[in-house]
């Protein structure tokens, strides 16, 4: 466990969620460190505690860097949100710049919209950590992301998950 508190994850591994003003329910939905590699990764779950579309909801998943976890969370958002299966398709649209704000400074990360939905996915980076957002019914740019400083005030529906 690291200074955050975050079980098995490496010193220097930051993993970050919505700010505490969240109103809805917080989750932990899965978390991994690989011994051997130095690989981490924390995804939590901020909305309502069973998914429903119609509520506001956004995953926040934490990568450690160069970790494959990372396009996998990006994938999962793009079938999520886009309804791919396997390969982003052709006519996913192009990735514009969205800001949030990661403890209180402005980033820039890359922002897919889905067309006619409120779905949307986002990629960038705090720090060392690479960060994918997916969500629905919250606008990107409003986010405040902070860093998580221990995992046991979320709940975990899944058990663990590593």
């Amino acid at each position: 466990m690291n200074e955050q508190g975050i079980p098995g994850a490496p010193e220097g591994f930051t993993a970050f969620g919505v700010e505490a003003d969240w109103p809805q329910s917080r989750q932990v939905t899965g978390h991994g460190h690989n011994r051997v590699g130095g690989d981490a990764h924390v995804h939590l779950w901020f909305g309502s505690p069973h998914f429903d579309p119609e509520v506001a909801h956004v995953t926040v998943s934490s990568v450690s860097p160069g970790n494959p976890e990372a396009e996998e969370a990006l994938q999962r958002g793009f079938e999520d949100y886009f309804h791919t299966d396997g390969e982003p398709p052709a006519d996913l649209p192009a990735p514009g710049p969205v800001t949030v704000t990661v403890e209180g400074e402005p980033v820039v990360f890359e922002l897919w919209r889905a067309g006619g939905s409120r779905g949307w996915v986002a990629r960038g980076r705090a720090g060392t950590t690479e960060v994918v957002l997916s969500g629905s019914g919250v606008d990107p740019e409003g986010l405040g992301l902070v860093r998580v400083s221990d995992l046991t005030c979320f709940s975990n529906p899944f058990g663990f998950l590593g």
